[in-house]
Formats: structure tokens, C-alpha cells, sequence
């Protein structure tokens, strides 16, 4: 598998704090990767050093299959398009004089322009000044200066941050179109699970500055799989007959914890204790959720 970000035991320490700690990202190319923590996490952290805004401590970075130092840093920098933290702007200008100053900086085409304000839906603000621009449009505006000269990489902080539900659909929307429209790479971040799981095909969790999953969303949703919890008033004994006839189980808060099973397999198993001579209690199907996971990885603890 190609991988266009990777890191190597990066680290960033401020002052006693270890914001980031042995990090090692490895973000495929061509997908809607996520980078989901909470709130303090590191993820921003992470972002500004992947596009050489904070030094790290320790580690390596390479993007685009080359290691990023001061001396190549800018020519990687001309395929990574990026919105870290709020966008900014010049409110008294126009979003189409906006784009004109991205576009002269990045030495990006001037008919790019009328190409990202069509992808952005933006062609009937373009002359109106920034500063009058609603929340949505301005997240907007910075996305489409992120996309000038079609990058291969977009690395997008907390983008849906401070949007209505119309407008976290539409960029939600847009987000994941573009790797199959222009064979883009997405990192995008949030602090919401069901954010990156409505966009991501792959995510990375950190949580405390310490990556604790990495992998397919889908490894990620077959942690969520259904269970059979039994009691008994004999959870010893009946966890002994289990292991004698090779049946798997967890125990879990005096409860017998089994695997997914049908009405048939269940039946024959609960047969077996009761055969013998075990009180079966109590039988209930649990269904972990996606947060339920997330707040196992990250600590309960943790304020999202």
C-alpha cells in the first residue's frame, strides 16, 4: 500500500507537556482519512507540524514519499493544499480578490480561480467583501483557497467546526467527493465520531498526544459487533463448563460475555448449563456503539 503522509516517532514537548508522543501516521493515498481525538488531544498539533508550522521535538515526517525538512519543505508544500484552524482573510476585500492573492502566492493559474468558486458553490458571492460573508460561506471560501492548483494532498482541521446542519452536510459532501473526482488524499480531523464516520474510509484516534487505533473505519465498526450477556448464579462454574466444551467467553461485570449467536446456538449452549444444574438468571443482547469504542480507546474521562 502507498502511503502519502508517514510518520516515525514524532514528539512535541511544550515546556513539561508532551503534546504529541511517539506518533506513527500512515495515511494511504487516495482516501478520506480521519484524525479523530478530543478536544486537547493533539490533533491541530499533529497538522502544523505534517505542514512545517511547529517543529517537532523528535521524529521524522515524510509527505508526498519525501521526508520534510526546512530546505524542501516549500516545494512539498505547492502539492498540499490546507485549512488549520479558522480560515483567514481580508475581510474588506472581495472572495474573488481573496483568491487572487492565494492564487498569486501558490503561482497558481488565474482561470483556477473560477474553478474552485464552481466547485465551492461560490460564484454568486464572489464579489461580495468576506466580511459579510455568513460562518459557512467563509469555511467555504477557505476551503476553495486550500484547493487552488488541484493539490494532491488537503489537510483539513475541524472543517464542519461551528456550521449549521445544512451546512456540515454540504461540506461533509464535498469532502468525500474528491478523491474519486480529482484522485485527492483528505486528512481530515474532528473531535465528532460520527463526523469522520459518515466521511472516512481509514482513521487514525489519538488520544492524550498517543495514537490508540489506527486502521479501515470497517475495523473499526467490528469492534461494535453484538454479544450475548449471561447470569448465572454459578458464573464460576458455568464459565468452566463453557471452557471444557471450547465455547469462548469474556466475563464482564458478573455477566458471562458470549458471541453473536442464532436462537438455535443459543438455545443448545443455554441447554448445556441448565443441564448442568446451572441457574441461568438473566440472558440480554448488547450492541457496543461507535462512541461506546471511542470512549474505551480515549478515556472515559476525557470532555469531548
Amino acid at each position: 500500500m502507498s502511503y502519502i503522509i508517514t510518520t516515525n516517532g514524532l514528539c512535541k514537548q511544550s515546556g513539561k507537556a508532551m503534546r504529541v508522543r511517539d506518533l506513527d501516521l500512515k495515511v494511504p493515498e487516495g482516501v478520506v482519512y480521519g484524525f479523530l481525538g478530543p478536544n486537547g488531544a493533539g490533533k491541530s498539533t499533529t497538522m502544523k507540524m505534517l505542514l512545517g508550522l511547529v517543529k517537532p521535538t523528535a521524529g521524522t515526517i515524510s509527505v508526498l514519499g519525501k521526508e520534510v525538512n526546512s530546505k524542501n519543505r516549500l516545494s512539498i508544500l505547492k502539492d498540499v493544499g490546507s485549512l488549520i484552524e479558522s480560515p483567514s482573510y481580508y475581510a474588506h476585500l472581495t472572495g474573488k480578490e481573496n483568491l487572487q492573492i492565494i492564487s498569486t502566492l501558490k503561482g497558481v493559474p488565474a482561470k483556477d480561480i473560477d474553478r474552485v468558486l464552481q466547485v465551492l458553490r461560490l460564484e454568486k458571492q464572489k464579489d461580495k467583501k468576506v466580511g459579510q460573508y455568513s460562518l459557512g460561506m467563509k469555511q467555504r471560501l477557505g476551503l476553495a483557497c486550500a484547493l487552488l492548483g488541484r493539490p494532491r494532498l488537503l489537510i483539513l482541521d475541524e472543517p464542519t467546526n461551528g456550521l449549521d446542519p445544512a451546512g456540515i452536510q454540504e461540506m461533509r459532501d464535498l469532502i468525500c467527493s474528491l478523491p474519486q473526482k480529482y484522485g485527492m488524499t483528505i486528512m481530515v480531523s474532528s473531535h465528532l465520531l460520527s463526523e469522520i464516520d459518515q466521511m472516512a474510509t481509514y482513521a487514525g484516534i489519538i488520544s492524550r498526544g498517543e495514537l490508540v487505533f489506527q486502521n479501515r473505519m470497517s475495523c473499526l465498526h467490528e469492534k461494535s459487533r453484538s454479544s450475548i450477556a449471561v447470569r448465572t448464579l454459578q458464573n464460576g462454574a458455568a464459565a468452566k463448563i463453557l471452557q471444557d466444551h471450547g465455547i469462548g467467553y469474556e466475563l464482564q461485570d458478573q455477566y458471562l460475555l458470549l458471541p453473536c449467536l442464532n436462537d438455535h446456538e443459543l438455545a443448545g449452549q443455554m441447554g448445556l448449563l441448565y443441564t448442568k444444574n446451572i441457574d441461568i438468571v438473566r440472558i440480554e443482547e448488547r450492541h457496543k456503539s461507535l462512541e461506546d469504542i471511542f470512549l474505551d480507546l480515549t478515556g472515559k474521562a476525557v470532555s469531548l
